[in-house]
């Protein structure tokens, strides 16, 4: 498994239009600037570019192996970065449902998701959609609240199939693996997983049992972000390497 970008602890110290679906108003203003981890995450996001251009609609799962290694700020880092770095209207997608953070973090209602919206009263998925300001970014959970314990894999799979018809890049933000949850988020039908990796603290024993993980549910792994990274070298030295 190679390793994409391995920044972002030193960053911190520095259409179409698809039925029932509501694109993001334009921005009134140019997107906001990056910040520090969105900078850092431009390697990344440069070595997926590939596949966002090759696909119409590209759909990414960001996952850690275990909780509390950052894969929640990394995805939603990510989808700011890839919004503001022109690559056209982005979704970000909650489905952690444990928590809705992400969702809960742009002011999306919890109560409902994607997978609710789907059905016939459901209202569409524009409904679940909330536009995030000053970028072309929408953001929801794919799990509400209010929803069934868990969506069939065909539901979750039809929601990426609405959503690329409108979205240049779906980014799905995924509870952990090991908590079991990951298989039934489809990631087979995605364009690729990024494994999210705390530095110095996750066990290569845990990365490898994860790395096996999402290979048995027939998804492709592209490679690790190792996050929150320690320089034991001074920044102005760091630097000049």
């Amino acid at each position: 498994m190679s390793s994409i970008y391995e920044a972002l602890q030193r960053a911190r110290q520095g259409g179409r239009s698809g039925a029932g679906l509501r694109p993001p108003p334009a921005p009134a203003a140019p997107p906001p600037a990056a910040s520090p981890i969105g900078h850092a995450l431009a390697p990344l996001l440069a070595a997926v570019r590939p596949l966002i251009d090759a696909a119409e609609g590209a759909v990414f799962h960001l996952v850690a192996a275990t909780p509390g290694e950052g894969a929640s700020t990394i995805a939603r880092e990510f989808a700011l970065a890839a919004a503001a770095a022109g690559i056209g209207h982005t979704a970000l997608v909650d489905a952690d449902r444990r928590t809705l953070a992400t969702a809960r973090a742009f002011g999306c209602d919890p109560r409902r998701g994607l997978a609710e919206a789907l059905r016939p009263d459901g209202g569409g998925l524009g409904e679940a959609l909330q536009p995030a300001a000053g970028a072309p970014l929408a953001v929801a959970a794919l799990f509400g609240e209010a929803g069934p314990g868990q969506a069939e894999a065909a539901t979750v799979r039809e929601v990426y199939r609405r959503l690329k018809e409108q979205f240049r890049l779906v980014v799905v933000d995924c509870p952990p693996v090991t908590g079991g949850e990951f298989p039934a988020l489809a990631p087979e039908a995605g364009d690729g997983v990024i494994l999210v990796v705390r530095a110095e603290t996750t066990r290569p024993a845990v990365v490898a049992h994860a790395k096996a993980q999402i290979e048995q549910c027939g998804a492709t792994l592209l490679g690790a972000v190792l996050n929150r990274r320690t320089n034991y070298i001074p920044d102005f030295l760091y630097r000049m390497l």
